[in-house]
Parts: structure tokens; C-alpha cells; sequence
């Protein structure tokens, strides 16, 4: 019911003023940040998603401004902290904070629900242009959108930055991938004097520097497949004889002693059975 408070006190007279000035452009009202703040989620969303569920005081359930606010993909943990920002936004304005946090999370979130619709809607160049007519941005000349960047911004280009932030994501497609750190044998690492709590502390860069001097020193090839099985063998092949493998390649001084031992046990037999 209109009049009553909706999601928290300042958002609810956001929309009352918003309400009561929609239509009188000329009047300064209509340019202040509350109002604006509501003029900017209609022009993502429309009217009818942002004022019926505050008619309807329906802030939660299907149909509802969060579903609303959600549908081109903004995050329900954001569109929370969304609201809470109203409040601190106020509280903020009141004591002469500068910068306003809350304006200025307020204003990334706008951005964030923009390229949201952008992604999903796959919105033109001249729907970003005309974004950007809500933005407390250098660019915007609008006398009363100045005016509020010099009450509630310390730097101008705060926000500017990361709407060009988000427009570069939104043109380029990225993909996060986890970096699987090469963690080898805690005996490898043993022979060359590295505890394993040392290695879990490295940086990936100094672990792979680490990794390398491994394999050189036990004469692997990193880029061979199976080069965990080659290495397993000449780190055993080293604790058990003590010594570092020479051919330049763990595995096949492993197969060259086992070949020498073999010759030597078979002359020594030939040698028992002929004395006998």
C-alpha cells in the first residue's frame, strides 16, 4: 500500500518522490540522487517492475521487486546489499561523509544490473550511450549530476573507471579457470633440501622455479608425459644409491644399472660354476 514503508525508509521515500516529481522534469527534485537513483532502475527494468511491487508491498515473492531486479542475472546477494546501501547513503549524506560509500556502491550496482540486461538482452551501442545519461560521470554535464559528484565523490572518475571496467568485460569473453599448482613427490623436493611446508608457501612462480631445478637435478624432461613416473624412479634410484643419475634421463640410468647389475651377477655365477 502506497505509503507505507517498502524494502527500508530511505528507498521508500526515493519512490515517493520519484512518484510525486516524474513529471515535472523541471523542477530540481526531479535531478536529486534519490530520485535519480529510482529513475535509473526504471530505465533497466520499467516502471511497472519498480513501482507495483511497491504498490503491492510485495518485496519478496513472484513477481516481486527482487525477482524483478534479478531476472537479467544480478546476483540475490547483491540485490541485499543494494538495499541496505539506501541507508548508508543517507546516514552518510547526513554527517558530510565524503566519499559517500553508499552512493558510490549504489552507482556500481546500477552498472552491474546494466550489463546484466546488456549480456541478456544483447542491448545496442546506442543503449549504452543512453545509460550513461544516469551516471554521475565527468562525461555527463548535467549541472545537478555535477553537483552531487562534488558533494558525494572524492574522485570523479571513480565511477567512470569502472563502468569502462564492465563495458571492456562485456565486449571481451572471459573464462576463470583454477591454476593447478604442480606439487611433486615430498621426496624430490627433500633431496634438493625443501621441507614441504616450505613448497605449500611458494608462490606459484617460485614453485614452478623450484619444480625445474627438480627435474634438472634428477636429469628429467618436464615436457615428457610420464614424467611423474620418471622421476618417482630416479628419486628412488638416488635414495637408494646416493648418487645422481648421468645419462640425462632418470628412467634410463634406472634400466642402465639394473643392466650392469644383471652382467655382473651373471660373470659372477659363471665364475662360481667354473671354480666349482
Amino acid at each position: 500500500m502506497i505509503g507505507n514503508v517498502f524494502i527500508n525508509e530511505v528507498f521508500s521515500r526515493a519512490i515517493e518522490l520519484y512518484l510525486k516529481y516524474k513529471d515535472k522534469p523541471n523542477e530540481p527534485e526531479y535531478h536529486r540522487f534519490l530520485v535519480m537513483a529510482i529513475r535509473t532502475l526504471v530505465s533497466i527494468y520499467g516502471e511497472l517492475d519498480i513501482i507495483n511491487p511497491y504498490i503491492t508491498q510485495n518485496e519478496h515473492n513472484m513477481g516481486g521487486f527482487d525477482s524483478n531486479l534479478t531476472k537479467f542475472g544480478f546476483p540475490k546477494s547483491d540485490l541485499e546489499d543494494f538495499k541496505k546501501q539506501f541507508l548508508i547513503f543517507f546516514e552518510e549524506a547526513k554527517n558530510a561523509k565524503v566519499p559517500n560509500s553508499g552512493f558510490v556502491q549504489i552507482e556500481k550496482y546500477f552498472i552491474d544490473m546494466f550489463f546484466c540486461k546488456k549480456k541478456s538482452m544483447n542491448l545496442s551501442d546506442e543503449d549504452v550511450l543512453k545509460f550513461q545519461e544516469y551516471l554521475y560521470i565527468p562525461s555527463n554535464t548535467d549541472p545537478y549530476i555535477q553537483n552531487d559528484m562534488n558533494r558525494f565523490l572524492s574522485d570523479k572518475n571513480v565511477l567512470a573507471l569502472y563502468f569502462e571496467s564492465k563495458q571492456f568485460e562485456s565486449e571481451h569473453e572471459f573464462t576463470l579457470e583454477e591454476v593447478q599448482r604442480d606439487i611433486l613427490s615430498a621426496d624430490a623436493y627433500q633431496v634438493l633440501g625443501y621441507s614441504m611446508e616450505q613448497v605449500y608457501n611458494f608462490t606459484d612462480q617460485d614453485l614452478q622455479a623450484v619444480n625445474g631445478r627438480v627435474y634438472q637435478f634428477f636429469h628429467v624432461n618436464p615436457m615428457e608425459p610420464n614424467k611423474a613416473e620418471l622421476l618417482d624412479k630416479a628419486v628412488n634410484y638416488y635414495k637408494r644409491y646416493g648418487n645422481r643419475v648421468t645419462t640425462g634421463n632418470g628412467y634410463v640410468d634406472f634400466l642402465l644399472f639394473a643392466s650392469v647389475l644383471a652382467t655382473a651377477v651373471f660373470i659372477t655365477t659363471l665364475f662360481v660354476l667354473g671354480y666349482l
